[in-house]
């Protein structure tokens, strides 16, 4: 999934920045919140009591992330690209929890085209412990100002705007605007404007 970030700074006249998308190839681990903002991270975690991965389904935008978290203590997964209780498609496969590194998360970033991308765990994968990642194309939205009323507009698909007051987009000062629903042609305007001198960050990514 692709992000783009808005910087809308205030005084007269009100401007709007889109700035250009964040698509690091780095291959280096990144941290959510420190190397890239937070909402391109999309989260699922590995829970032990349910043996299930919450959420399975997830939606990103090509180059954005996925991390997988395992929020238990006692049983071994892994989240192993390919279909559930098949053969690993050989994109991913990463034991979570378990001898000898007993790592607690993976993040992956996707830069593969737009395609779906099944995952299941090696050892649960008869229970139902399995999923999908879909990569869809840019979200591709714009945004416009009009008498203090920031309006996105366009795009495809369902996505979210965070807006915050720093470009981490962490802490109380993040909010999640929601446009309505539809395939084509979403649209949200957000009348909140930073105070004198400050700043408000902007994120677009899919729902999921």
């Amino acid at each position: 999934m692709r992000v783009r970030w808005l910087s809308w700074l205030r005084r007269c006249p009100l401007a709007a920045v889109l700035l250009l998308p964040l698509l690091s190839q780095q291959a280096k681990a990144v941290e959510p919140g420190v190397d890239i903002a937070v909402p391109r991270v999309a989260l699922s975690t590995v829970d032990d009591s349910t043996r299930v991965f919450h959420p399975p389904l997830l939606v990103v935008e090509q180059g954005d992330y996925v991390r997988w978290q395992h929020t238990g203590t006692t049983l071994c997964h892994t989240t192993t690209s390919g279909s559930p209780c098949g053969i690993t498609t050989g994109l991913w496969d990463v034991f979570l929890e378990c001898f000898p590194t007993f790592l607690k998360e993976f993040t992956r970033q996707f830069v593969e085209p737009p395609s779906a991308f099944p995952y299941f765990c090696r050892p649960h994968c008869t229970v139902g412990m399995n999923g999908q990642v879909t990569v869809t194309t840019a979200i591709d939205a714009t945004a416009s100002d009009s008498a203090g009323t920031l309006t996105w507009s366009g795009g495809g698909g369902l996505y979210r705007v965070f807006r915050s007051d720093n470009p981490a987009f962490t802490g109380t000062g993040t909010v999640v605007l929601t446009p309505p629903g539809g395939t084509t042609k979403t649209s949200i305007s957000d009348t909140t404007q930073p105070a004198p001198g400050s700043a408000s960050f902007y994120l677009v990514m899919n729902q999921f």
